[in-house]
């Protein structure tokens, strides 16, 4: 299909020019190419456009109508490529965005609320999901990803360490006690979040090593704003990121247990986006602001 196109083209450019030579020297290729792909077009389409003399071309009644719509076509190519153009350089269009919803309602809203007051004519669609999406099949521009590392067929910036804490409401350690050891975490009620329980296991590094300490579980949910309200209720102890916690820890709604054990493993936060150097000017700008947003030290490692 590209290289029909590019034949129609040509074809055009032979009729408004009148000879192969003129043709050729508009379109910077050599007289022999020229006549070489007007020659492959009508032999593809089996019909002849032109007739050729020593002294001219003319059009065929074929050619006559081949050639208005190899005009329009090639319009519409050319009005394509300048929009398109224009779209990878310009401060406007549409930037796909998705992240999960803990991390979304906490720290991305208010940037991405000031991102959209600097540049009125983007369009941010944000998608909020605990899953991990593919951004080529899903058309997601940047997603920002939790996890150990980044895919390898993704660029990635890492925005921040997404630490965890283990902590409870007061009232839950008033009517339970304070546990004095990671033994004593195993006797109590736990809200339990999957993925940062796995095997149903929380695990602290103690002295260089990791210990893992299996829970006792009292409540489960997938959903990180779910375990989150679940040990504000006073359900039982939970493993929480700090991203979430931080304000309710700073606030005294919850109490951190262990602050010198670090909860494993280590999970960074990343802005990840697919490789692609034309990435359009408004992809490349929000990437940039975003990750301005939380360095050096993210609000939530401020608590």
């Amino acid at each position: 299909m590209r290289q029909r196109l590019a034949d129609m083209a040509v074809f055009a450019q032979v009729v408004e020019s009148k000879t192969f030579s003129a043709a050729a020297q508009k379109l910077g290729l050599s007289k022999s190419l020229v006549s070489r792909q007007v020659s492959a077009l009508e032999r593809s389409l089996s019909v002849k456009l032109l007739n050729r003399t020593t002294r001219r071309l003319s059009l065929t009644d074929a050619g006559a109508l081949y050639l208005e719509h190899c005009r329009r076509v090639v319009q519409e190519a050319e009005y394509a490529e300048r929009r398109l153009t224009q779209s990878q350089s310009e401060l406007a269009g549409v930037v796909r965005v998705t992240c999960v919803q803990a991390f979304a309602l906490r720290h991305l809203m208010l940037p991405l609320g000031d991102f959209q007051t600097k540049h009125p004519e983007i369009l941010i669609k944000l998608s909020c999901s605990n899953r991990i999406v593919d951004l080529g099949e899903t058309g997601f521009d940047v997603g920002i990803r939790m996890s150990l590392a980044p895919d390898p067929n993704l660029v990635a910036r890492k925005l921040a360490v997404n630490r965890k804490v283990l902590c409870a409401t007061p009232a839950y350690l008033t009517r339970n006690g304070v546990p004095r050891s990671l033994d004593d975490v195993a006797t109590h009620d736990a809200v339990v979040f999957p993925p940062l329980a796995p095997k149903g296991r929380w695990t602290f590094r103690r002295d260089g090593q990791p210990h893992a300490v299996r829970v006792k579980p009292r409540f489960e949910t997938d959903d990180m704003d779910a375990a989150h309200a679940a040990v504000l209720s006073g359900l039982g102890l939970g493993v929480l990121p700090l991203y979430v916690a931080a304000a309710d820890l700073r606030l005294g709604r919850l109490v951190r247990l262990f602050p010198e054990l670090p909860v494993l493993p280590d999970i960074g936060i990343y802005l990840v986006w697919l490789p692609n150097r034309t990435r359009p000017l408004r992809v490349r700008t929000l990437i940039d602001f975003l990750e301005k947003q939380f360095k050096p030290q993210p609000a939530w490692e401020l608590a």
